[in-house]
């Protein structure tokens, strides 16, 4: 089968697409032939450090494809069987508490190889029956941006219908698709991006107010849009303080990334004067995965797909997937669309 693997060796090319051994499932485990992949910033970030990598990686931990092989000795579940098609879920090994991962904890992609291939084999338990409404590139997006979103927004922040909520990076994945999860369940949502293009897609995705993170009057047009706030979410580590002024006393802060700083400041009195809550947040739990696909279903939303690319323009994905035009996920072809 053909993969995109990672090379170690900084003078060649990051990744490769070539032949690689068909995966054989282990017991329990069964083998998605991909229709579709998608980039993360996750994958970006792990590049950065290729050279510590073990020939053969893998990268991809969203996927949505066909099941073509059960694996030895598996009970199928309800509903699961050869020719279903299904979304992957990224979180392995979760563990048996909602509170936390536990110590056997891993994101689909490294170690285990991932969905940046034509074959992927996985935990039986990881895979779920795609929403009928979602095409391949929807399904293969929403994974790990939308089970991070739900666990920040729902799991974590507690959204209630009516509330208002501040959404950073908007037109990012974990962004996106928070917009889409408050809006669906009747929330106000104030989105926080840059230039007018992000501005009209955020007001598309269910955004009922957009603040401009370039503007000079940024905080003072914040503060105008989002004073009062119940909810904040923010991916970039640069928004906790702005954040925190805008929020109501007793309101919630959820940090789900570092996309552009990995230090926060904030003035230690905006938290405890206020009675705030900074809540931390990554991915999601088995729970939350089945939730926000219910949610999925139920609210007939789909992941904004920025850009489709073959298997084979991988580079070309991930250059896209830094560029600032970019407004949604970036997805990889991993089978020809005249195929589909």
């Amino acid at each position: 089968m053909k993969a995109a693997v990672v090379n170690a060796h900084l003078d060649q090319p990051a990744v490769t697409v070539t032949d690689v051994p068909v995966p054989a499932p282990k017991p329990h485990w069964v083998t998605v032939r991909l229709e579709a992949a998608a980039l993360n910033r996750l994958d970006a970030m792990m590049l950065e450090h290729r050279a510590d990598e073990p020939p053969g990686t893998i990268y991809g931990s969203d996927g949505a494809g066909v099941v073509v092989d059960l694996g030895d000795a598996l009970t199928p579940e309800p509903g699961l069987s050869v020719g279903t098609e299904v979304v992957i879920s990224p979180s392995l090994f979760w563990g048996p508490s909602d509170v936390a991962p536990g110590d056997s904890y891993e994101i689909l992609g490294s170690p285990t190889p991932g969905t940046h291939a034509e074959l992927v084999t996985v935990p039986a338990a990881n895979v779920y029956p795609k929403p009928p409404h979602l095409d391949w590139a929807a399904a293969a997006a929403l994974p790990l941006a939308g089970v991070t979103a739900w666990r920040a927004v729902v799991t974590r922040g507690g959204l209630a219908p009516g509330e208002k909520v501040v959404v950073g990076a908007a037109s990012a994945g974990v962004g996106s698709m928070a917009i889409q999860i408050a809006a669906a369940s009747g929330a106000e949502v104030v989105a926080v991006t840059v230039g007018a293009d992000k501005a009209a897609f955020a007001r598309r995705l269910g955004a009922t107010a957009v603040v401009d993170r370039s503007s000079e009057t940024f905080l003072d047009d914040l503060a105008a849009a989002a004073a009062g706030a119940d909810l904040a979410l923010d991916p970039t580590g640069v928004l906790w303080q702005p954040f925190l002024d805008v929020l109501r006393p007793g309101g919630r802060l959820v940090v789900v990334g570092k996309m552009a700083a990995p230090t926060a400041s904030v003035r230690v009195q905006s938290v405890y004067w206020k009675q705030v809550d900074i809540l931390g947040s990554s991915m999601g739990s088995p729970r939350d995965f089945a939730a926000l696909l219910d949610h999925v279903r139920d609210h007939r939303w789909a992941p904004p797909v920025d850009s489709e690319f073959p298997l084979e323009q991988i580079a070309e994905a991930y250059a896209r997937l830094d560029s600032p035009e970019r407004a949604g996920k970036v997805v990889l072809r991993t089978r020809p669309i005249a195929s589909q």
